[in-house]
C-alpha cells in the first residue's frame, strides 16, 4: 500500500492492529454506489462489453485479459510477460518460484509472472476496479460524497461536537469541525474521516488538538476548517462506481492509531493519500 501525505510526514499503516478505547464512540460508517444508468451504445453500434472507459485499456496479461487499466499498467504487463523466464528459478513452490525481491503477478487463476510486490498490489487493485471501468457497465459515482457526523464519547467523557467532510468530482473538498471540552479534565483529540473509493485510493482527512479542562489554561475547544483541491481525488473518481467511507475520533489514541482504526474499516486500499487540518 503506497501512502502519499498532503500537509504531513509520511506515515506507514499497514498491517497495524489497534483497539479502540472504551471511550471511543461508536464508528459511522458508509457505503455508497452510483445511480443506476448505462450507455448502451457508442458511435456506430452497441459497445463490445468488455470495452473500456475513454482513458482505460486492456490490461491483456494474457490472451483476453479485458481487465480496463491505465496504459503504463497495460505497458508494465507486457514487459513482466517478456521478461518472465529470466524470474523464474527451482525452488519450493516449483520451477516458477521467483527469484528473490519478487512475487508472483496473479492477474488471473493461475498466473505465476514473477513481478514486484509493487506491481501485485497494482494489478489486485485492477481487478477489483475492473466492473465499474467498462464502458458499458459502468456509472459515474455521484458528486458530491458528503459525511456529517456528530461526535460523543461514552464513559462519561465530557467531550463533544460535529465532523463534516464533503468531497467533489472534480477533486475540492471542505473538511471542518469543532469539539469541546465541558469537564475538568484535559484531552488529546484526534479525529479522521476516510473515504476509500472503488478504484483503490483511499482519502484520509486527520485533524488533532489539546482540549483544555477547567484546571488547564488554555482553549477547550478544537476547531478546524480546511478547503483545497487534491488531484488525485478527481482521478481516483472517475475510475470509481461506488465508495466505502467512515469516521473514528478518539481522546485516546494518537493520531496514527487513530488513523489505522480507520483505515481498517473501509478495508484493503492500494494508495492512501492524507490531508492534515
Amino acid at each position: 500500500m503506497n501512502r502519499v501525505a498532503l500537509g504531513m510526514a509520511v506515515i506507514a499503516t499497514a498491517g497495524l492492529t489497534v483497539s479502540l478505547s472504551p471511550a471511543s464512540p461508536a464508528t459511522a460508517s458508509t457505503v455508497g454506489t452510483a445511480a443506476a444508468s448505462t450507455a448502451g451504445t457508442a458511435a456506430g453500434g452497441a459497445y463490445d462489453p468488455d470495452t473500456c472507459r475513454q482513458g482505460f485499456v486492456w490490461r491483456e496479461a494474457r490472451p483476453f485479459d479485458h481487465v480496463c487499466v491505465a496504459p503504463e499498467a497495460r505497458d508494465q504487463a507486457a514487459q513482466d510477460n517478456r521478461v518472465k523466464a529470466g524470474r523464474w528459478v527451482s525452488g519450493p513452490y516449483g520451477p516458477h518460484t521467483c527469484v528473490q525481491g519478487y512475487v508472483w503477478r496473479e492477474a488471473f487463476s493461475g498466473d505465476d509472472v514473477c513481478v514486484t510486490p509493487e506491481v501485485r498490489t497494482q494489478t489486485r487493485a485492477d481487478n477489483a476496479a475492473a466492473a465499474g471501468r467498462r464502458a458499458s457497465t459502468s456509472t459515474a459515482l455521484p458528486s458530491p460524497i458528503t459525511l456529517n457526523r456528530n461526535v460523543t464519547f461514552s464513559g462519561g467523557v465530557p467531550v463533544g461536537g460535529w465532523t463534516s467532510l464533503t468531497l467533489y468530482d472534480n477533486g475540492t473538498y471542505q473538511w471542518s469541525g469543532h469539539i469541546h471540552d465541558s469537564g475538568a479534565t484535559s484531552y488529546n483529540f484526534t479525529g479522521v474521516c476516510v473515504v476509500r473509493l472503488s478504484s483503490g485510493s483511499a482519502f484520509v482527512f486527520e485533524t488533532a488538538g489539546r482540549l483544555h479542562g477547567t484546571f488547564d489554561s488554555g482553549s477547550r475547544d478544537h476547531n478546524w476548517s480546511k478547503s483545497s483541491s487534491i488531484p488525485a481525488l478527481s482521478t481516483a473518481w472517475r475510475a470509481s462506481a461506488s465508495y466505502n467511507a467512515t469516521c473514528k475520533n478518539s481522546v485516546s489514541l494518537n493520531l496514527t492509531g487513530t488513523i489505522d482504526s480507520a483505515l481498517q474499516a473501509v478495508g484493503y486500499a492500494s494508495k492512501v493519500i492524507a490531508i492534515l487540518a
